[in-house]
């Protein structure tokens, strides 16, 4: 094969291992639409560089010649740090190359990027002796930031939860480990690990929503998620729905983060009298009868519903994926939310669109991290 035709068919396998987890060569030739000769060739290379284990499988009675085996990307080959980078606190892990934690530790608090980088330099040293994994495993960090991000040259160009403009965290942060580093906006890390490693293995067309303190989205169209001009696709975010509505971070009124992000929600919330530290809080109040908190969590579901139900008529995804953050839970703001979506759509994309909820825990955004190098360095390794 020539080498733009092995890099691609390289590619191919490793994302369909990546998808459907074990493979036999010939279910690849099926998936990629490659020749089985050059399905052949791939494997043999990558098993050669001890990307892929073999798995013999036992012989059916009712099958006859020779049993498959399958192929599994060796998940042991190599690691990678995930870094998520918020305003409130900053979260490392460090992953195998199919996402498992191996270890994780918690980041003390930093007010510069540079106070950042010592501090990520520090707690790469403490997951390192924790994990008792040698540093030459590992191939690769990733990070995550809430925020506009050039992700090719890893500059996030602008965060207002961070007040961050131009800052090339990811060299920064890069240079301090000795290790390659990527970079991307945190709701489009989720959309990547939900491709590779988690619910949305099989949607070619899906838009992942992040319900956190702040709200962010991504959009994966054919396969391939969906950047925009310069990284900003899907900062729904800073979408007003309310110009007269109160001051956001970003410096315009009214916009989505100020109604149904969580940090917004909560703060809102106390300043009407009620006390929570959570959004389970909240949720907890309404489900026993407050008024004010039925009535704020209803709103906001409604105002975010509304907003997904135009980029639903947009985009035309097969799937809408929330993925929980901050701990709504299956109470109020859901049921307001998916009830906005149903009444804001036509009834042929209503019938055509799944609405799936999940809740994860404080580790998925470092571990969304990690899949990008764990991506990145599948993507290009030779």
């Amino acid at each position: 094969m020539e080498q733009g035709t092995s890099r691609s068919a390289r590619s191919a396998v490793i994302a369909a291992l990546l998808r459907h987890g074990n493979l036999s060569r010939s279910e690849l030739a099926v998936l990629t639409e490659l020749s089985r000769a050059s399905i052949t060739d791939v494997t043999q290379q990558l098993l050669a560089q001890g990307l892929l284990l073999e798995l013999p499988v036992l012989q059916l009675e009712t099958r006859r010649g020779r049993p498959a085996i399958l192929l599994s990307l060796h998940a042991a080959h190599a690691c990678f740090v995930g870094i998520n980078i918020a305003d409130t606190a900053t979260a490392i892990v460090l992953t195998d190359m199919q996402g498992r934690i191996l270890a994780r530790q918690a980041m003390p608090p930093y007010k510069t990027p540079e106070e950042l980088v010592a501090a990520v330099r520090k707690g790469y040293q403490q997951l390192l002796r924790a994990s008792s994994i040698p540093r030459t495993r590992v191939q690769g960090v990733g990070l995550t930031v809430t925020g506009i991000v050039d992700h090719k040259e890893g500059i996030c160009r602008y965060s207002a939860a961070l007040d961050w403009r131009d800052v090339p965290i990811s060299k920064m942060i890069g240079k301090a480990m000795h290790l390659p580093a990527w970079m991307d906006n945190d709701a489009k890390a989720v959309a990547v690990g939900e491709k590779f490693f988690g619910r949305a293995r099989e949607y070619m067309h899906f838009t992942s929503v992040v319900l956190g303190r702040t709200i962010g989205a991504a959009h994966s169209m054919n396969g391939t998620l969906y950047r925009g001009q310069d990284g900003g696709a899907g900062e729904i975010a800073h979408i007003t729905v309310d110009p007269n509505g109160v001051l956001c971070r970003c410096g315009r009124n009214g916009c989505l983060d100020t109604i149904s992000g969580g940090a917004a929600l909560q703060l809102t919330a106390r300043e009407l009298g009620l006390k929570v530290n959570s959004m389970r809080d909240l949720e907890s109040l309404a489900m026993h009868g407050n008024t004010v908190a039925t009535r704020l969590l209803r709103h906001a579901g409604k105002v975010l519903g509304s907003v997904i139900a135009s980029l639903i008529q947009i985009n035309n995804p097969q799937c809408i994926l929330f993925t929980d953050m901050e701990g709504f839970g299956n109470g109020v703001f859901r049921t307001a939310t998916r009830q906005a979506i149903e009444n804001g759509i036509l009834p042929r994309f209503l019938a055509g669109t799944e609405i799936l909820f999940n809740e994860v825990e404080a580790d998925f955004l470092p571990r969304s991290a990690a899949s990008i190098a764990a991506f990145e360095y599948l993507r290009t390794i030779r």
